[in-house]
């Protein structure tokens, strides 16, 4: 009979132990926006709306015609708060919108950047990179974010230990 491939590290024979020797984490956030609430935003507060939510070069990059302005804005919006789901700060903790800013690469991909308390949350919570991935159609914008932290090392040698 043969062996089990797809969990390489785990021991068949002897239950109840594992061994992980470098795990690697990944952390999953996603949002999904109204854009009829950022439209109603945006004629409300106008500037001062998009002054406190997003930075000049995220306002740069969602330039254009209207409609599809504020699509682009709105899954900014859905990337922010998909970021601040994998940061977990506490309930005490409020996190800039600023500290967080969608970015284009040189290709023209959606990219993180952060600044400040939530570039210290990602630092202390060892993430070493994000992957990002925005949409929106109709009425709604979407974002999904996955952050993979740095690997851990942990062997389970105690039964009792719960292996999530």
């Amino acid at each position: 009979m043969g062996h089990l491939t797809a969990f390489p590290n785990f021991s068949a024979g002897q239950p109840g132990r594992y061994r992980c020797a470098r795990q690697t984490v990944m952390r999953v956030g996603t949002d999904l926006v109204w854009i009829p609430d950022v439209q109603q935003s945006l004629r409300q507060f106008g500037d001062r709306y998009l002054r406190r939510l997003f930075s000049s070069r995220e306002l740069a990059d969602c330039r254009g015609e209207e409609q599809r302005q504020q699509a682009s804005l709105a899954a900014r919006i859905a990337a922010k708060e998909a970021v601040m789901k994998i940061l977990q700060p506490d309930r005490h903790t409020a996190l800039p919108w600023l500290t967080i800013e969608v970015i284009r690469t040189a290709n023209g991909s959606p990219a993180l950047a952060l600044h400040g308390a939530a570039r210290a949350l990602a630092k202390a919570s060892k993430i070493r990179q994000f992957s990002l991935s925005l949409s929106h159609e109709h009425d709604y914008a979407t974002a999904t974010v996955i952050a993979t932290c740095q690997p851990t090392s942990h062997v389970n040698d105690d039964s009792s230990e719960s292996p999530v």
